[in-house]
């Protein structure tokens, strides 16, 4: 709103002001804009196509009609060499029409006339007329792992030389219903093979990378060649080397039975990688009990070939906390994968001879038992023990051995009456053993003499019947092999690792019972 005092006038003037202003901005502007604006290259006009469908339609008539075609070509060859499927026509490069490709004389029902200036193979004789269409051409097609010569061709082409390769050697007669990029028709490796030896082709056609983009991950370490049979049946394949040598039934299974398609990844080769483990113990490195071979049968001979241990399980679950491949209960080098839980699966607990005296007093075991002692070892692997070792086999067996039922005095030389032939005979066990060691485990007593049964009577049910024990009423000595037969014991007790046996029986069962 102007002042009330100023002219009316005054309006025109300002008004003729603002369009000067505008005009000088816009002037100014002109240059800025040009300067700071990108240099815009136009785009090059592409040669215009020659698109003759419509006058082709003298040739469509002839070339699908096989009764024109037979009575135009005269042989049945050439009738095969020209027919044209009609549906053919229908695609991409058939909707284009005949002349625009061979040229010729359009509308012409003459077939000299018509097939003046006729062009065979417009990728031979006019290539950049392709390109036109496609100028964009890939040189790998990752969906089908292949590498092309596209590049050289193009290159080839604009630059006015030769290359020795046509469009058509690969796709054929794409107006005439052929065109292998569909996926409908495959080629056979050989028909590559072939084109390139016969034209003299560089192209190193013994490197599979020359064409192929191989899926896998394996490039580094593998060949095409290690796996592929041959170049014409190219999905058969047949291992020629692998990471991990395969026997049993891996032997025979298709590479992707337990890879995956197309890279191979995803496997640490080991059986948990296929396999799921059916039971709760162990863990999932399978092959610490079973082989390919014999998948149950191998672990069924690791558990009957396994040795006992001579201690009982209970309380001493932690089987790795002794037995270490470096400790001194080493263990051997292929357990070194496995847990305490498969410790118990193959071995299982055969507890060593219990200790028939009271061990007060009798702290130091290598002073009686060992190498040159009264009680010499019957088990090579007691080679090397400590008296600390002693107590983790063997326990006490809970009964103390029979007591000394007479005094001592004047009757110190205990072999007086019970050697062989005494009078109160020693048990077979004890032969061979001298006064010394009988009071290392018979305490002395103050006792009278009396007479005392030896060995629990109702062993076995036997005490009704005294001369199983004792035949022909011999009761100077008693004979365990009357019941078991002394074959079958040292059996079981040599696969035990026990040896000496005869004789000792009451040793280790004074209750005649199993330790």
């Amino acid at each position: 709103m102007l002042p009330s005092h100023w002219p009316k006038w005054v309006v025109i003037l300002l008004a003729f002001g603002l369009i000067v202003v505008a005009i000088v901005v816009a002037a100014l502007s002109v240059p800025l804009t040009r300067a700071l604006a990108p240099d815009l290259t136009p785009a090059p006009e592409l040669p215009e196509i020659n698109y003759a469908e419509p006058l082709s339609g003298e040739c469509e008539l002839c070339h699908t009609d096989e009764q024109i075609l037979q009575a135009s070509a005269g042989s049945q060859e050439n009738v095969d060499a020209y027919y044209i499927e009609a549906a053919s026509l229908e695609g991409p490069h058939g909707s284009l029409g005949c002349i625009t490709c061979h040229e010729g004389t359009g509308n012409e029902a003459d077939k000299e006339i018509a097939h003046q200036g006729l062009i065979d193979d417009l990728s031979e004789t006019h290539p950049e007329d392709c390109l036109l269409c496609h100028r964009n051409l890939p040189d790998q097609l990752p969906e089908d792992n292949l590498r092309t010569p596209h590049g050289l061709i193009r290159d080839a082409v604009w630059a006015g030389s030769a290359c020795g390769v046509l469009c058509s050697d690969c796709h054929g007669q794409v107006g005439h219903g052929f065109d292998p990029v569909t996926g409908e028709i495959i080629c056979s490796m050989k028909v590559c093979l072939d084109c390139h030896q016969e034209r003299n082709l560089e192209a190193r056609l013994s490197d599979c990378n020359t064409c192929h983009v191989g899926p896998h991950d394996l490039s580094a370490v593998m060949s095409c060649k290690d796996c592929h049979v041959s170049s014409d049946t190219w999905r058969e394949t047949q291992l020629g080397v692998h990471p991990v040598e395969l026997v049993g039934y891996h032997a025979d299974a298709n590479c992707f039975e337990c890879h995956r398609w197309p890279n191979f990844k995803g496997l640490d080769y080991v059986c948990s990688d296929c396999h799921k483990r059916p039971h709760e113990i162990g863990n999932d490195d399978c092959a610490l009990c079973h082989t390919p071979e014999g998948w149950a049968a191998s672990a069924d001979a690791l558990v009957a070939g396994a040795t006992a241990f001579p201690h009982p399980a209970i309380g001493r679950e932690e089987c790795r906390s002794c037995h270490w491949v470096e400790d001194q209960e080493a263990i051997p080098e292929d357990h070194k994968g496995r847990t305490n839980d498969t410790c118990l699966v193959c071995h299982q607990a055969a507890p060593a001879p219990a200790i028939m005296h009271l061990v007060e007093g009798h702290e130091a075991c290598l002073n009686c038992h060992g190498e040159g002692q009264v009680a010499e070892f019957t088990v090579d692997i007691h080679q090397g023990r400590d008296d600390a070792s002693c107590r983790t086999c063997h326990e006490l067996a809970g009964v103390a051995p029979r007591p000394i039922l007479h005094s001592l005095d004047g009757r110190a030389d205990c072999l007086m009456c019970h050697a062989a032939g005494g009078v109160k005979p020693n048990p077979e066990s004890h032969e061979g053993w001298d006064n010394d060691l009988c009071l290392l485990c018979h305490q002395a007593s103050e006792q009278p003499t009396q007479a005392e049964h030896p060995f629990p009577k109702d062993h076995n049910a036997a005490a009704s019947n005294c001369i199983l024990c004792h035949p022909d009423n011999d009761y100077s000595t008693y004979h365990c092999e009357t019941c078991h037969a002394l074959a079958g014991m040292t059996q079981v007790h040599e696969a035990r690792g026990i040896k000496e046996i005869e004789k000792r029986c009451v040793l280790c069962h004074p209750q005649g019972k199993k330790p």
